[in-house]
């Protein structure tokens, strides 16, 4: 549960990690202000506490098989 004032990072586009300041929380979801003068408004379960469980919870692409054109044999 974060509180108004609190730091808090989330994910954009999940790829980049991007710290903010809870503004307010209305409804179990939470205003988040970032950058300068930007708004997000975030649910509890996108917003984490520290910059590495953000960066924890950014997914990983499995490295594509590459294939030449003599894998057929």
């Amino acid at each position: 549960m974060f509180k108004v004032g609190d730091t808090c990072f989330f994910l954009e586009s999940n790829i980049h990690v991007i710290e903010g300041t809870i503004r307010s929380c209305v409804g179990g979801k939470y205003i988040v202000r970032y950058g300068s003068g930007k708004g997000i408004r975030l649910t509890e379960k996108r917003l984490y506490r520290t910059l590495e469980e953000a960066e924890a919870a950014i997914p990983r692409r499995a490295e594509a098989r590459r294939k030449t054109p003599y894998d057929y044999m």
